[in-house]
């Protein structure tokens, strides 16, 4: 995403592309584990450098300098704000550096936290329930008899 400071979560996607002729056309997804990036304007950019790759194969990409581009893209209509991304991007940070299996259950300080929770069956076994936070688009897996997570889980999840 355009704009960013370099402490900030990054939003957007990459992907490296093996060039197999001169002239080549490959598609970098709107998507990041299955999601849509968030509405906005975005830095695409292309570099290409022999030392990755291209000295030891194929020998005209053996002599081609390297190169470096970008440019500004605008992506519409994938259903979240700048905000709203960053903002669930660093929900998501959070439960990752502050929650693990057997900590206790408190739901409103989680809600609290993470936003209202949706409450459903869980498939891991008849003790457990999933809590789906919207905000934060994760799920936890808690046992109803310790009253602990057993698990969380990227996207709403009941396994």
């Amino acid at each position: 995403m355009a704009d960013q400071a370099d402490e900030d979560v990054a939003i957007g996607n990459n992907r490296r592309v093996t060039l197999e002729k001169p002239e080549q056309t490959f598609v970098v997804d709107a998507f990041r584990e299955g999601k849509p990036v968030p509405s906005g304007e975005y830095v695409a950019e292309v570099g290409f450098y022999k030392r990755r790759g291209a000295k030891d194969g194929n020998p005209e990409a053996a002599g081609v300098n390297d190169i470096e581009a970008e440019d500004r893209v605008r992506l519409a209509g994938l259903g979240m704000t700048r905000a709203q991304g960053t903002r669930q991007v660093e929900l998501q940070r959070w439960v990752m550096g502050n929650v693990a299996a057997n900590d206790p259950w408190d739901q409103a300080r989680f809600e609290a936290k993470l936003g209202r929770a949706v409450k459903g069956p869980s498939t891991l076994s008849h003790l457990h329930d999933a809590y789906y936070f919207p905000e934060a688009d994760m799920t936890f897996l808690v046992n109803r008899l310790r009253r602990e997570v057993s698990i969380w889980r990227l996207g709403n999840v009941q396994t």
